[in-house]
C-alpha cells in the first residue's frame, strides 16, 4: 500500500481509538468515535469542496500540505496543471509560428470541411479571392468561385490534378487551384497566380500561329516556282535531284506549318459542343485509306469495329486523331508488320485504339512524346516525315473531347495508343 494511504489510514485509526478512550471516561465509547468519525468526513468533505472549486475556476489560495493525503493529491494536481500550462504555451507559440508562416507564403491556402465550407484561410488567399473574415468564413467556396470547371474540378477532384480558372476579382487574372486531403474531413485548396504564364504562353501561342499564318503564302509562291522548274523539259539533268529535294522540304514545311496552325487552335480553343455527332467508322475507314496511299510504307492496316456508336464532337479534330495515330504507327512500323484499329464502347465510355508492331518507344519517352517537337529518336523521326506535332495534336484535341490517351509500348515490340472517351461523348445508335 503506498505511504500516504497507510499514514492517513494510521491517523484515522489513532484517531478513533482516542475518541473511544476519551468517550471511555464518561461511560460513552462509542459516542467519542462516532465524533471523530464525523470530524474525519467534515474534514473529507472541505477538501473536496476545495478540489471542486479548485477544477472549475482554476483558482485555489493554498494548496494543504499538511493534510496526508490529500496534500499530495493537491500537489500532483497542480504539478499537472503546471506541466499543462507550459505545454499550451508552447503549443500556442507553435501555432503562432505556423500561422506566420502560412502567411510568408505567396499562395493562397483555404481550408474546406467535408460540404466545401471554409473554415480558415491565410492572407494571400485573401488577396487573391478577395475574402473577407467574418462575411466568408462558413461560405461555401462554389459561392465565390462559380467557374464551371472549378465546380468540375471541386466534384470529381480525382479525375485532374489540377485547374486553372479566371480570378472572380479580375477578368486578366488567372489562378491554379489543386485540392489536397487535409485532416479528417477536410480539405487544403491551394489556388497559385498564373497570370504570367498564361500570357507568356498566349504570346508565344499568337507568335506561333501569326508566324505559320504569314509564312503561308510567301512558301505557296516558292513551291508554286518549284513545281514550274520540275516540269520545264528545258530543266538541266543535274538540277532535276535538287529540284525534287527542295520540292519535298517545302511539303515538309507546308505540312509543318498546317500542323503549327492546327495545334495553336486546339491549344486556345474551349471543350467543343456535343451537338454534332461524329461517324467513327467512316473515320477509320477514310483514315486507313490515307495511310495506304503513304509512300514507302507497305504496312497491312486492320480496322476492327467492335462496338455499335458514334461520337459528339469535332469531325475535323477527331478526323485528325486518328489520321494522327494511324498515320504515326505506320511510319514506324516494318514493311513486313501490321497496324490494327479498334472501335468499342463499355460502361467506362468509347475506347479508340491503335496497335502497331513497330519499333517500340523507350519507357523513360512515353511521358514526353506528347510534347512539341519531342522525338524519340530524331534521326529516323524525320527521315519517316514527321513534323513532330503529331501526338501533340492528338493530345489537344482529345482534351477538348474530354478525352484521355493511354500509351503502352516496349522497344522492339510495338505500341499502343488508346483514346479513352467519357460517356456522355458517345451517341449511342438505337
Amino acid at each position: 500500500m503506498p505511504k500516504p494511504w497507510t499514514r492517513l489510514l494510521t491517523r484515522l485509526a489513532l484517531s478513533l481509538a482516542a475518541g473511544a478512550l476519551i468517550g471511555l471516561l464518561y461511560d460513552a465509547p462509542a459516542l467519542g468515535a462516532l465524533v471523530v468519525a464525523l470530524f474525519w468526513l467534515g474534514l473529507q468533505l472541505l477538501n473536496l469542496y476545495r478540489l471542486e472549486r479548485w477544477l472549475v475556476t482554476g483558482r485555489i489560495v493554498e494548496i494543504p500540505a499538511d493534510e496526508g493525503l490529500w496534500g499530495t493529491v493537491f500537489s500532483k494536481i497542480q504539478f499537472i496543471k503546471a506541466k499543462a500550462k507550459r505545454r499550451g504555451k508552447r503549443f500556442r507559440r507553435l501555432i503562432q509560428e505556423l500561422r506566420a508562416s502560412t502567411e510568408a507564403f505567396p499562395d493562397g491556402g483555404i481550408i474546406l470541411n467535408a460540404a466545401h465550407e471554409i473554415l480558415n484561410y491565410n492572407n494571400a488567399a485573401r488577396l487573391l479571392l478577395g475574402l473577407k473574415g467574418r462575411r466568408d468564413r462558413g461560405q461555401r467556396i462554389e459561392n465565390l468561385l462559380r467557374h464551371p470547371d472549378f465546380i468540375a474540378y471541386l466534384n470529381s477532384p480525382a479525375e485532374r490534378p489540377f485547374v486553372e480558372i479566371p480570378s472572380p476579382q479580375a477578368g486578366d487574372t488567372w489562378l491554379l487551384c489543386r485540392l489536397i486531403p487535409y485532416g479528417p474531413g477536410q480539405t487544403l485548396l491551394l489556388i497559385r497566380d498564373v497570370t504570367q504564364r498564361v500570357k507568356i504562353e498566349k504570346v508565344r501561342r499568337d507568335f506561333v500561329a501569326n508566324a505559320s499564318h504569314e509564312l503561308r503564302s510567301p512558301l505557296t509562291v516558292l513551291m508554286g516556282y518549284l513545281d514550274a522548274l520540275a516540269e520545264d523539259e528545258r530543266l538541266p539533268d543535274n538540277w532535276r535531284q535538287p529540284v525534287g529535294t527542295m520540292q519535298d522540304q517545302a511539303l515538309r514545311m507546308r505540312r509543318l506549318i498546317e500542323d503549327l496552325l492546327t495545334l495553336s487552335k486546339l491549344e486556345s480553343g474551349q471543350p467543343v459542343s456535343r451537338d454534332r455527332v461524329v461517324d467513327v467508322p467512316a473515320l477509320l475507314a477514310a483514315a486507313r485509306k490515307e495511310a495506304l496511299s503513304l509512300p514507302g510504307h507497305p504496312v497491312r492496316i486492320e480496322v476492327d469495329v467492335r462496338s455499335p456508336g458514334n461520337l459528339l464532337g469535332e469531325e475535323t479534330e477527331l478526323q485528325s486523331v486518328v489520321s494522327n495515330l494511324v498515320s504515326n504507327a505506320v511510319r514506324y512500323t516494318p514493311a513486313d508488320g501490321e497496324v490494327h484499329v479498334t472501335w468499342a464502347v463499355d460502361d467506362e465510355g468509347g475506347h479508340l485504339a491503335v496497335r502497331d508492331t513497330g519499333i517500340g518507344i523507350a519507357e523513360e519517352d512515353i511521358p514526353r512524346v506528347t510534347e512539341r517537337f519531342y522525338r524519340a529518336d530524331s534521326g529516323r523521326a524525320r527521315q519517316r516525315g514527321g513534323t513532330g506535332l503529331g501526338l501533340a495534336i492528338v493530345k489537344h484535341a482529345l482534351r477538348r473531347h474530354d478525352a484521355d490517351l493511354e500509351i503502352r509500348s516496349r522497344v522492339g515490340e510495338g505500341s499502343t495508343f488508346t483514346c479513352h472517351f467519357p460517356p456522355d461523348r458517345l451517341a449511342l445508335n438505337s
